[in-house]
């Protein structure tokens, strides 16, 4: 299977995002095209619902030569179900979470693909996580540390989405997806069914999902593949490939950033770096008590959750959408 892609030469790379994201879109991509090899073509996707030309432009005249963008309008898989999605969006996410779930209806020509963030720095050529073997697996990704690490989120992932441990519990801004696998396990109907039909409470709505309807075929990746900005957690330089702004670690709002050299230093090649500082220095105190708000909201809505309501995979194994779908979600839990 490796050798065939790598006859391909061509490096299948998606985002999420919107113009309000460009900036830190910017960064990823600056990374990305550094660290690309001459020796393969990097086909690089925005998937969005309203990217503008202009926005395009400016990522198109920032990367290399063998680094292709291109824009990808989601609007039409969105249209059926995106009151349904926005019923449990937080005030720290936006429907852009979801867009990952549908590359393998979007894309029937690819068999493998790689999904990143938007407010992730590569300090590694992205090919060689592409390239990486699955071993029959149809998802590579990389456990969660942000969640590892709060006691109430080990209990959540275990005890509502059914994890076997917090350890198994993948966060979902990196991931290798075996998109023939997804079509053949039916994910996106399975998501839209269980979305339509139970819409379960989430803390991390499309994280979770992927972790019920992916679990037991995931194969865990090096955290150096997805090394989240916490402090107290470092990894050698030499095993570190990607950080991971997430959450509410993120270097143009605070000082203090673990690893927030690299994030500068991409962000000083791109055409938002005023941009950027200036946000830094406009941060203030009240925006950043909301934060600390948010973050509390996130724990107590875990907690709530876990105490409240039916086990995901417990609920959803009592669903007739079992039977509409032969039984494949049955045999994807087991």
């Amino acid at each position: 299977m490796k050798k065939n892609y790598e006859e391909s030469k061509v490096v299948s790379v998606f985002f999420a995002a919107d113009d309000g994201y460009l900036p830190y879109l910017e960064v990823s991509l600056a990374s990305l095209s550094e660290h690309a090899s001459p020796e393969y073509v990097y086909d690089v996707h925005i998937l969005s619902s309203g990217f503008s030309k202009a926005s395009l432009d400016c990522l198109k005249s920032m990367v290399k030569e063998n680094v292709k963008v291109t824009a990808d309008d989601v609007t039409s898989l969105i249209a059926p179900i995106k009151e349904a999605l926005a019923l449990r969006l937080r005030d720290y996410y936006s429907e852009t979470i979801y867009y990952r779930l549908f590359i393998p209806s979007m894309f029937k020509n690819l068999k493998r693909a790689v999904y990143l963030d938007s407010d992730v720095v590569l300090l590694e050529d992205v090919a060689k996580l592409f390239f990486t073997p699955l071993y029959g697996k149809i998802l590579g990704a990389v456990t969660d540390e942000s969640v590892i690490s709060v006691p109430i989120f080990s209990s959540y992932v275990k005890g509502y989405v059914g994890t076997r441990t917090a350890n198994h519990y993948f966060n979902s801004g990196v991931l290798l997806m075996d998109l023939d696998g997804f079509r053949r396990n039916c994910i996106e109907e399975r998501f839209r069914e269980l979305l339509l039909t139970r819409n379960f409470k989430t803390v991390a709505p499309d994280q979770d999902y992927l972790n019920f309807l992916c679990r037991g075929k995931v194969r865990y990746l090096p955290s150096g593949w997805n090394k989240h900005a916490i402090a107290g957690r470092d990894i050698p330089e030499e095993d570190l490939y990607l950080i991971h702004f997430n959450m509410f670690n993120k270097p143009w709002r605070y000082d203090g950033v673990p690893y927030e050299a690299h994030f500068w230093r991409y962000a000083d090649m791109t055409p938002s770096k005023e941009l950027l500082r200036r946000e830094k220095a406009s941060y203030t105190d009240e925006m950043k008590a909301q934060d600390y708000e948010a973050a509390g909201r996130l724990l107590n809505s875990a907690a709530d959750i876990l105490e409240n309501e039916a086990p995901i995979f417990e609920a959803a194994q009592s669903h007739s959408f079992l039977s509409t779908l032969g039984g494949a979600l049955a045999s994807a839990v087991n």
